[in-house]
């Protein structure tokens, strides 16, 4: 079993690098070799800890981190104008390049995009155009609460309407649901989208406060979630179903 799934978000600050990090320690403990990659990373400050590294860390890899993480930028911005601020061009053919030396290496491989599916990498080219490129299928990382329905649908139509496949729409606990009218617009959200996003639904996963300073804690509890380890088995069944 040879195979590289993405994983994507409806926006940014969704838990792609959670569920991402979560789902390398979950399958590693079910005896596979798991690779991890974050093609492009922007908002990258000397000694504080990346989301390519957490997730090399998680995975327990000893890859490059070049290879891991081809492009990295200092600004918090799209991709793209990151790239420009530092007078840099983002190249597919390097992002293909490593993930083609992953891919040989790992039996699945784990790969977290930038953003949303719109947020453009280059002038030409945005993460959809990436996933395209890559030929992975995507599970797609949205919000469970007030607004998750509109962003998850936008970015389910836009993937469906490139013909990518989509294993499944993982709904994450962004903010704390603190009040009753909270908790009854996630409950919307949550079962509209059961009903209308036409893929296997897993979540929603509990929220986790302090992710800077715990996340390898974190990372371990959310492994053994049930909504997780449930999100794991159907991976694995169409990794298996692909080869």
């Amino acid at each position: 079993m040879t195979h590289g799934i993405f994983i994507t978000g409806t926006d940014t600050a969704v838990g792609k690098t959670l569920v991402t990090a979560a789902l390398a320690v979950s399958l590693q403990k079910r005896g596979l070799d798991i690779g991890v990659m974050k093609p492009v990373e922007t908002g990258v400050v000397q000694g504080r800890p990346s989301d390519a590294v957490r997730l090399a860390r998680a995975a327990q890899v000893s890859d490059a981190l070049d290879l891991v993480r081809p492009y990295a930028f200092r600004l918090p911005v799209a991709p793209f104008d990151a790239a420009r601020a530092e007078r840099r061009t983002i190249k597919l053919s390097t992002i293909v390049r490593a993930y083609r030396q992953l891919h040989a290496r790992h039996e699945l491989l784990l790969v977290e995009g930038a953003g949303g599916v719109h947020v453009p990498i280059t002038p030409m080219m945005d993460v959809l155009d990436l996933i395209e490129k890559l030929k992975t299928p995507v599970v797609v990382v949205g919000r469970a609460g007030l607004g998750g329905v509109n962003h998850t649908m936008l970015t389910l139509n836009a993937l469906r309407a490139r013909a990518i496949p989509i294993l499944a729409l993982v709904l994450n606990r962004t903010v704390p649901a603190r009040s009753a009218v909270a908790r009854r617009q996630e409950r919307s959200t949550v079962e509209l989208l059961r009903e209308c996003a036409g893929v296997p639904v897993i979540g929603p996963l509990p929220y986790r406060a302090g992710l800077d300073v715990g996340f390898e804690r974190a990372i371990e509890a959310m492994a053994a979630n049930s909504e997780i380890r449930k999100l794991t088995k159907l991976l694995l069944a169409s990794a298996r179903g692909t080869r």
